[in-house]
């Protein structure tokens, strides 16, 4: 079975975002890491490669060369085929799916987060799959590899149980049961030596859509009042019984 992978990272919250060049958000190497369902897509396919030791495990990281020590990161889980594949326009979603369509043809199961990338539409994996023609499975949350490979989601208060029987895209999402392990420390050594591909933009066609630029949000936030309420735990409950009834204090 031939699985595939693919990553597409996020900037790292903890960092102001800076507009880029042509207004978009600014990518630097270091500000780049793997979002919760790129943690846990990676995850379900270590899994199933720890259970099934004849598995060939690939993986794609969506970027160019300031995706580096994140494709480097991915390679630390012993993951041997990792490259980069640069996206002409990223913030289109339908060539995006296009080009990641021509680099994961051929693959058994094809996992992506749910959100891919800083977008939180959704839009890409479903997309990937109608392009492929396969089934396309969705807010995968747990992967069961052995004796038979099967996929979980929960809806609700149901579990849904899916085999995999064929070839099939599908999207991953976070889960406390599927968090992303830690790698060792010999692989993460040795990733940083690994020889990472680059693949170029694939041609696609054309969606039409131009990408006139971006801006930051006009104005600031609205102002919000705050009122310190301090005293005694009595006091404190009076106090904050007036506000809630509309009175003042």
């Amino acid at each position: 079975m031939r699985i595939m992978v693919l990553i597409a990272g996020v900037l790292d919250p903890k960092w102001p975002v800076a507009p880029g060049p042509g207004g978009l958000p600014e990518c630097s190497g270091d500000r780049l890491l793997l979002s919760p369902f790129d943690a846990a897509a990676l995850e379900m396919a270590l899994r199933v490669r720890d259970a099934q030791p004849d598995v060939e495990l690939s993986a794609i990281v969506a970027g160019g060369p300031e995706c580096d020590k994140l494709a480097r990161a991915v390679s630390a889980f012993h993951v041997a085929d990792v490259s980069m594949l640069a996206l002409a326009t990223p913030w289109d979603q339908a060539a995006t799916a296009r080009a990641l369509a021509v680099a994961a043809r051929g693959a058994d199961l094809i996992l992506i987060g749910r959100e891919f990338g800083d977008c939180d539409d959704g839009l890409v994996p479903p997309m990937l799959a109608a392009i492929l023609g396969l089934p396309f499975f969705g807010r995968v949350q747990m992967v069961e590899a052995a004796p038979h490979l099967r996929l979980m989601r929960e809806v609700g208060a149901r579990e849904e149980w899916l085999p995999v029987t064929e070839p099939i895209v599908a999207s991953a999402t976070n889960d406390r049961r599927t968090r992303l392990r830690k790698p060792l420390m010999k692989n993460v050594v040795q990733a940083r030596q690994a020889q990472i591909e680059r693949r170029e933009a694939f041609a696609v066609g054309a969606t039409g859509l131009q990408l006139a630029g971006s801006s930051e949000l006009a104005g600031a936030r609205s102002p919000t009042n705050c009122l310190m309420i301090a005293g005694t735990v009595q006091e404190q409950a009076r106090a904050l019984a007036i506000v809630l009834m509309g009175e003042r204090l």
